[in-house]
């Protein structure tokens, strides 16, 4: 009795055992990043790091490290670079409707030429009123701004889809009062804020390769 119980234990845990083993999943190595990938990537990267400095910002307006102490940025209106045509050469044909029949249809080159034109605009705004500010305190304005620009240079260097065009070297920048140049700043990374989301749109669009199905 005592043999055939042990028995039918071992029985039990050997089966055990194999249906464990049978019912683990196999890992598998994860798929190997496409060559337009590092677009995608980049730019969600400076999406996300632009959301987390003006929720930042916006929430901490007291004290003088506070990058939009001393107004309400939010009631301010974003602003764009003023020659941009991306959202007119960017737009997917299928959702041009008789209201934007003033619209180019989509074209590849021309929107990522207009994209890499507003990545370069903004990192050179960017990167000049840095200058205009007292480098030795090395306040979070100047960290977060650094970080933003570096981002910026990253994603116009490592995407393989935008044109590599000489950078201009005008300045885009144009100091008056600090008080109001922050205004303007906050004006200008809402206005950032908001073409980084297109471009994460659109290098994904252009990414997948939908239209040319």
């Amino acid at each position: 009795m005592y043999s055939e119980y042990g028995t039918a234990v071992c029985l039990v845990t050997v089966a055990l055992l194999c249906g464990g083993a049978l019912a683990t999943p196999i890992r598998r190595s994860a798929p190997p990043e496409t060559a337009d990938e590092p677009c995608t990537k980049h730019a969600r990267l400076l999406l996300f790091e632009l959301r987390r400095v003006l929720d930042a910002a916006l929430e901490e307006r007291s004290g003088n490290d506070a990058l939009f102490h001393g107004f309400n940025c939010t009631e301010l209106r974003a602003e764009l670079r003023p020659d941009s045509q991306t959202v007119a050469v960017c737009q997917p044909d299928q959702y041009v409707t008789c209201s934007d029949q003033h619209s180019s249809s989509f074209s590849e080159p021309e929107c990522l030429k207009n994209i890499r034109g507003d990545l370069q605009y903004y990192e050179l705004m960017l990167r000049d009123y840095v200058k205009t500010l007292d480098q030795k305190q090395k306040s979070r304005s100047i960290t977060n701004l650094t970080k933003i620009t570096s981002l910026i240079q990253t994603l116009q260097k490592d995407c393989p889809l935008l044109p590599k065009t000489k950078e201009p070297q005008m300045t885009t920048w144009v100091a008056t009062d600090p008080f109001y140049d922050r205004m303007d700043l906050c004006k200008w990374l809402k206005g950032l804020h908001i073409r980084a989301v297109t471009i994460n749109r659109v290098l994904g669009y252009i990414s997948a390769g939908e239209y040319k199905k």
